[in-house]
């Protein structure tokens, strides 16, 4: 690695993923502009995918801790028939059960999640290995990603992790909390929590390419939350300051609070989607964007819609976006006297001027220290500022009219070898966009940017727009770690296993990291036990590519599940022969075919 190095630059906590903010969680962009969109988690929309920016965050929406039969078809879209057959093929040769189940008055009975009673959700012991490998063969490989759409991120729902969100139902069809599963089932809060985290882990482990983001809910142990979450790669704030303007009270503030200490908390790597509704009114547009720009990490994006999943036109809080620009510290909160926890003022320093949202219970006066000119929302000079309890107000540091920053693109977490093109845009016709490269911030001398910047050595990139008007934008900055090294290209695991009623194997193989040119590696079918061709399994020798910027392949070995009472089998495969790339020290993979006759 050559260039700036990282510990010599003054922005560390620069974006790690697209240089967008619109993302979406079950809501369909403004104009239907896919192009123009972060990120969006739902629905598989296959179509929509292709057309959004190939760098943006595309996410199906699914579930892994509890199934009932009409996700089969609709929403989580999850093989349920078929784990319920896994299971009674386990059960034929011994093996533990898959599904929950729990003991009421002598009677075994499913274990239900509350939130979907009425669809008789059964929980699945989601840290059993066999579930774990039918979870990523038959569910996300298979059926969310469809064998070809790779690089996936998962969203998943209902992640209120608590014990007591399940029980049984009783012989007048009452619903029971409190009842202990059977073993070898979680017996507590404590054994249900590890096993959340082991999934986590192990899927991370097993798949690193499935990015996972979770709709966190409640959490039975509070202080787990970030050793729950530290192997996914964001979370999802479903109606995100709702309950301020539904219910109010208490416990509303004090939820909002500790939304607030988990996202201050939460690593900064990881995306967080807020979704505020807002019902298409222009008060809480404003509330609930400068709460937004209060709670949200570096990798935030925003969900706000008009109550119909469409999201409303981003023209509407863009002038609030231009006046801030980024954020220069961390949020900052004050509990009001003789209240809940909940009852706070929070605010939070951008470079433009500082935000407030008022949830104390009671109108706030903020008085600014003399010396520094404020200026309110309207450009106004003020000394103070009155802020009402449930609303939100900022002031700039300065009078001028800001244009849109300019959006530098791709963007890239981790080492890249041999060269990348860097893209700067603008949305204002026939703005200047001028540009810097040792970390210095642009000025009317620097460089002015023309056409794709080719980096070869570590830099970051720092731009502004410059528009016909006469206003300037804020800086936009993005930081690549390049390097002249070429990347490895190796299996993940070198050896997994699987029941032959799984009938597919997904092994996947990695760069150590990204490239900046396509990369190609062969592989070949080198030996093993069971028979190709059909008998056994199914496998011809291939090629993998790798375009520019991805890290991660697969390839798929349809298994024979066949009716013959036989020995495990193995098969191993070997990768060869690589074009920008050299081989790892994983390039040989041996899968074992666990027999099920």
């Amino acid at each position: 690695q050559n260039g700036v190095f990282p510990q010599n630059l003054s922005a560390l906590t620069t974006r790690k993923v697209i240089n967008n903010e619109r993302g979406f969680y079950y809501v369909f962009p403004y104009n239907d502009e896919w192009s123009k969109v972060g990120a969006y988690i739902g629905l598989a929309h296959y179509d929509s995918f292709e057309a959004m920016n190939q760098e943006a965050i595309r996410g199906i929406q699914g579930r892994f801790q509890h199934f009932h039969s009409q996700d089969e078809n609709k929403y989580a879209y999850f093989p349920y028939a078929e784990l319920k057959e896994y299971e009674t093929d386990e059960l034929n040769q011994n093996h533990p059960p898959l599904w929950i189940t729990a003991k009421y008055k002598n009677q075994k009975k499913p274990v239900i999640f509350e939130w979907l009673s009425k669809e008789k959700a059964q929980g699945v012991n989601f840290a059993d290995e066999r579930y774990i490998n039918f979870f990523l063969k038959k569910y996300v490989r298979n059926k969310l990603q469809k064998n070809s759409y790779q690089n996936i991120w998962l969203g998943l729902d209902n992640c209120a992790f608590n014990y007591n969100l399940y029980g049984v139902f009783d012989e007048k069809n009452n619903f029971i909390n409190n009842v202990k599963w059977e073993k070898p089932f979680p017996q507590n809060n404590q054994e249900f929590l590890q096993s959340v985290k082991y999934f986590f882990k192990r899927i991370k482990e097993l798949a690193p390419d499935i990015k996972i983001i979770c709709n966190e809910g409640s959490i039975a142990d509070e202080s787990q939350y970030n050793q729950i979450f530290a192997n996914t790669d964001g979370v999802i704030l479903e109606d995100f300051l709702g309950d301020i303007y539904n219910q109010d009270g208490n416990y509303a503030r004090d939820k909002i609070y500790q939304i607030y200490l988990r996202m201050k908390n939460f690593a900064t790597n990881k995306v967080q989607i807020y979704q505020p509704h807002t019902h298409d009114r222009d008060e809480l547009i404003h509330d609930m964007y400068l709460g937004y720009l209060i709670f949200g990490g570096e990798n935030r994006f925003l969900s706000m819609d008009n109550d119909q999943s469409r999201e409303i036109d981003p023209k509407r809080y863009i002038e609030i976006k231009n006046a801030l620009g980024n954020p220069t510290s961390p949020a900052t909160d004050q509990q009001e006297l003789n209240k809940s926890k909940g009852y706070r003022l929070y605010s939070r320093t951008y470079e433009g001027g500082i935000i407030y949202f008022n949830l104390t219970g009671k109108t706030q006066t903020i008085k600014f220290k003399s010396g520094k000119k404020y200026f309110d929302e309207d450009r106004r000079p003020v000394t103070s500022i009155v802020i009402q309890d449930k609303t939100a107000k900022y002031v700039v540091f300065s009078p001028q009219v800001r244009a849109d920053k300019p959006v530098i693109s791709p963007v890239k977490d981790g080492i890249i070898t041999s060269e990348v093109l860097v893209n700067i845009e603008s949305k204002i016709p026939n703005a200047t966009i001028r540009y810097t490269l040792d970390n210095s911030e642009p000025n009317k001398n620097s460089q002015i940017y023309i056409s794709p910047i080719k980096l070869t050595k570590s830099a970051m990139v720092k731009a502004k727009v410059f528009s016909p008007n006469g206003s300037t934008s804020w800086t936009s900055n993005t930081y690549y770690s390049m390097t002249n090294k070429l990347p490895q290209v190796e299996f993940n695991v070198s050896a997994a296993s699987g029941s032959e009623f799984l009938n597919m194997d997904y092994p996947l193989v990695k760069l150590n990291y990204m490239s900046g040119k396509t990369v190609t590696v062969n592989y070949s079918v080198v030996g093993g036990t069971a028979k190709n061709d059909g008998i056994d399994y199914k496998l011809g020798n291939g090629q993998l590519t790798f375009k520019a910027g991805e890290q991660y392949k697969y390839l798929s070995i349809p298994i024979i599940n066949d009716d013959q009472k036989e020995n495990n089998e193995t098969i191993k495969i070997k990768l060869y022969q690589t074009v920008n790339a050299k081989l790892g020290n994983k390039n040989l993979y041996t899968y074992t075919i666990q027999d099920n006759d």
